[in-house]
């Protein structure tokens, strides 16, 4: 089953505007968090007293109590006084930008902007926020927990080679739901059989360092070093990570020194995706490269382990073998398509030690 991250922080929006409200509420959303929501300042007050959100994002412009005196009221308060306020307003001159800042706000986003600015800007903010607290010694490290479990938000949309494949000393696959319409898989490889503690965890980074404050690159820097910490090992570990956000039709994959990720979309062909760093943790605190692509219904990618390779005498030939025949496949459905594939790579009736995944938008 699935993982959920631990972390989804809540945000609440106060702004007086029915679409603004509900344009931002559905972006932030889409994103994994938490929304609550208010039309006016005093309800915003009353909501955040009550909720203690991680963060307000606050209108300037409100009939009544106006955001500058909303935010002044919400520094007075103990319950609310360290919450960060951003700002959200089309006055960015130096006279209410300055006015904003004395009244407690952490920053400012300036009408009209752009949805991922938003997010950056939040993400940013919700860390910032979280290291003060470790800071001070307020927030002391949670002890570890089971990851919750979730089912996968779209049916039929991944397929496994074979059926039902289990994870064995040399690789590892997991996957991570954040949204309805938003998912992430792992596949991890080892150069040494893995310790019997492994599973766990990568279960539990996973759902310490994935949802709407991490960016994938961040949470695959983050496995690498849990992992250093974690498993007293010389095993030298190299994973894929893919994103795939549906509703933003975009993919992303960091790939720290394993094999390529086959991306099948169709309009184009099919594209390997190379390792864009060297394996998982090589680069310390820091973060590996990563590419983003668009992702539309329909498009499909394709992670494999080494094993799947095993019956070639040269690796780069069985890719391309695979490679052609996931494009092939790619007119019947992904499960089809995706047994299709692996067995193509069979000689002499074996079975594989290892894994396929296939991932449809």
């Amino acid at each position: 089953m699935p993982v959920c991250p631990n972390n989804i922080p809540t945000i609440l929006i106060v702004d007086d505007e029915p679409f603004n409200l509900e344009f931002l509420e559905l972006v932030l959303k889409q994103q994994g968090y938490n929304i609550i929501t208010a039309n006016n300042g005093r309800k915003g007050r009353i909501i955040a007293e009550q909720e203690q959100p991680d963060l307000i994002l606050l209108d300037i412009m409100m009939p009544g109590e106006n955001g500058f005196e909303c935010a002044s009221v919400l520094r007075l308060s103990p319950e609310t006084s360290e919450i960060p306020i951003l700002f959200l307003s089309a006055l960015d001159d130096e006279t209410n930008t300055s006015k904003g800042f004395d009244a407690g706000a952490v920053d400012f986003i300036v009408k009209p902007f752009a949805y991922k600015d938003v997010i950056q800007r939040i993400r940013l903010h919700l860390k910032l926020m979280s290291c003060d607290r470790l800071l001070k010694d307020e927030c002391p490290a949670a002890p570890r927990q089971k990851p919750v479990e979730a089912d996968f938000p779209v049916k039929g949309s991944r397929a496994f080679f074979p059926n039902h494949p289990r994870n064995s000393e040399m690789f590892m696959h997991e996957s991570v739901i954040l949204t309805g319409k938003s998912e992430s898989h792992l596949l991890l490889n080892c150069t040494e059989p893995s310790p019997d503690n492994l599973a766990a965890t990568i279960k539990e980074l996973l759902a310490e360092n994935s949802g709407p404050l991490f960016r994938p690159s961040e949470t695959l820097r983050n496995i690498g070093i849990g992992l250093k910490k974690n498993i007293s090992s010389k095993n030298e570990f190299s994973a894929a990570y893919i994103h795939l956000d549906r509703e933003d039709e975009s993919l992303t994959v960091v790939n720290a020194g394993a094999l390529p990720v086959i991306l099948l979309r169709r309009d184009k062909s099919p594209q390997l995706i190379e390792r864009q760093s060297g394996n998982l943790g090589s680069l310390g605190m820091g973060l590996p490269p990563c590419s983003t692509y668009d992702m539309k219904r329909g498009d499909r990618v394709f992670m494999f382990s080494r094993e799947m390779l095993s019956s070639y005498a040269r690796e780069g030939d069985a890719i391309n073998e695979l490679m052609e025949a996931c494009h092939l496949s790619s007119g019947v459905d992904l499960e089809t398509a995706c047994q299709a594939a692996g067995e193509m790579l069979l000689r002499n009736g074996e079975q594989p030690a290892g894994i396929l995944v296939g991932i449809e938008g």
